[in-house]
Parts: C-alpha cells; sequence; structure tokens
C-alpha cells in the first residue's frame, strides 16, 4: 500500500510541476480583453457592400421539355 502512495504522490507533483509550468498568464488585463464591437450582426451599408459577380449573368437556358398532361386511362 505505501509504495502505490509514493507512486500516486510522485505523480501528482509531476502533473503540478508541468501545470506550473506550462501555465500561461493572459498577454493583457481582463479589462482589456473584453468582447470588441464588431458589428457582424449587423446588415451591411451600401458603401460595405461588395459588388455581386453574378448579379447581371445570363439566366441557365433549361434543357428540358414542356410538361405534358398526363395521358387519360379510359
Amino acid at each position: 500500500m505505501t509504495p502505490t502512495l509514493i507512486v500516486l504522490s510522485l505523480l501528482a507533483l509531476g502533473v503540478a510541476i508541468v501545470a506550473v509550468a506550462t501555465r500561461q498568464t493572459p498577454s493583457r488585463p481582463y479589462e482589456q480583453r473584453k468582447e470588441q464591437d464588431t458589428a457582424w450582426g449587423e446588415p451591411p451599408t451600401a458603401t460595405e457592400q461588395a459588388a455581386d459577380p453574378f448579379a447581371h449573368a445570363p439566366l441557365p437556358k433549361t434543357a428540358t421539355e414542356p410538361a405534358r398532361e398526363p395521358e387519360r386511362q379510359v
């Protein structure tokens, strides 16, 4: 039982050392890390809208035949 406790305590100590050694401090204080106003949910204004490259493209021509009325069963 004692060797198991020693191994577990050494393992816990190793995990703690690795956690402390790899801990990263924040690059900015918390007040400066608040969410910025990105306006992602607002519609774009007329000056922000990009030109639609397909706005004046011709419509595709359909290659299918027009629909026929079903034949009557007598």
